[in-house]
């Protein structure tokens, strides 16, 4: 946890598994927090911090990581997670986007009627792994083996995966893909997470 001068104003720790934060929460109402950071990556600790947050009166943004910008967080804390912000590299199952729209068109065709509880961040990350790899394979051609699929991925650059992501590129000494983030803030009206920034690189 930081104040304005990102200087440590106070670190706390939560577990997995906690049911409560009762200590924790007054150590950082003590401190005066303006905001905090949680550093982990699972949602659980979160639901129960932001629970925490609300119960002792507490009312700072809360930001976290991608395995944070669950659905879960948002339908399990309720309107606890009003100032709750993450960071994603995936979009959400109802954002818009003509790669969007189809990850949406084509799972529904072989699951109706299950457009909800919106699909999470990891469904999407599936969905653009399969992408890539299709989109590799096309563009390796009719000779396809192993080396020509990654020749062909090496020689991907700011693939647009419409909205999925933001921009993926390879290159024989950059096997990350991509390197762009979005900003979400939980809504706890609708249940989502509504994207604030655009896709952002730190590069």
């Amino acid at each position: 946890m930081y104040d304005a001068m990102t200087e440590d104003a106070a670190k706390e720790v939560l577990n997995p598994g906690s049911i409560e934060a009762t200590s924790q929460v007054m150590n950082l109402k003590k401190a005066k927090v303006d905001y905090i950071i949680i550093c982990g990556s699972l949602p659980q600790p979160t639901i129960v911090l932001l629970r925490e947050l609300k119960k002792f009166g507490l009312k700072v943004p809360l930001f976290g990581s991608w395995a944070t910008c669950n659905e879960d967080v948002i339908r399990m804390s309720g309107d606890a997670s009003e100032l709750f912000y993450a960071v994603a590299s995936m979009a959400s199952w109802y954002d818009e986007g003509p790669g969007v729209a189809r990850m949406r068109e084509i799972t529904l065709k072989y699951e109706p009627g299950t457009e909800k509880p919106y699909r999470g961040k990891t469904y999407t990350y599936g969905w653009v792994i399969g992408t890539v790899k299709i989109e590799g394979m096309r563009r390796a051609g009719r000779n396809l083996d192993g080396e020509a699929l990654v020749n062909s991925l090496e020689g991907m650059k700011s693939f647009d995966t419409g909205g999925l992501t933001g921009p993926i590129g390879y290159g024989p000494t950059d096997h990350n893909g991509g390197s762009t983030w979005k900003i979400f803030k939980a809504e706890p009206s609708t249940g989502k997470f509504i994207s604030i920034t655009e896709w952002r690189s730190p590069k």
